[in-house]
């Protein structure tokens, strides 16, 4: 019984391995010569130069818009396991499912009659 862990064992051995190989190779130094110009000390965020107040003020669309994409993705999510055994579940599941679908375009006409997803 023990030798069906030797497997495991070893596979997580490599990836330890390999870790410490992806984490310790950038800090040699011929193989990661420090070179620092102005270009490399720019501050960055997204590919783009900074601009302005990091403390600007942004739309609460956006956020809005960040919680909905959330909300609509996580309970879609729920789509997939009832697909993988639909053919067992027969009409509960069906029945199930399309009170889940029911609530879920409650929710969303209520979001766009709210003006949720408006964009000003």
């Amino acid at each position: 019984m023990p030798t069906d862990y030797i497997p495991i064992l070893l596979f997580i051995g490599v990836t330890f391995a390999l870790s410490a190989i992806a984490v310790a190779l950038p800090h040699i130094p011929f193989i990661n010569p420090l070179r620092p110009n102005k270009a490399k000390s720019e501050v960055v965020e997204s590919g783009k130069l900074a601009y302005g107040d990091a403390k600007r003020k942004i739309p609460i669309q956006y956020y809005t818009t960040a919680m909905l994409f959330i909300l609509f993705d996580i309970e879609v999510l729920f789509f997939y396991p009832w697909a993988v055994v639909f053919w067992e579940l027969r009409w509960y599941g069906i029945m199930a499912m399309s009170v889940f679908t029911f609530l879920l375009i409650i929710g969303f006409v209520y979001e766009w009659k709210k003006g949720a997803m408006e964009w000003d």
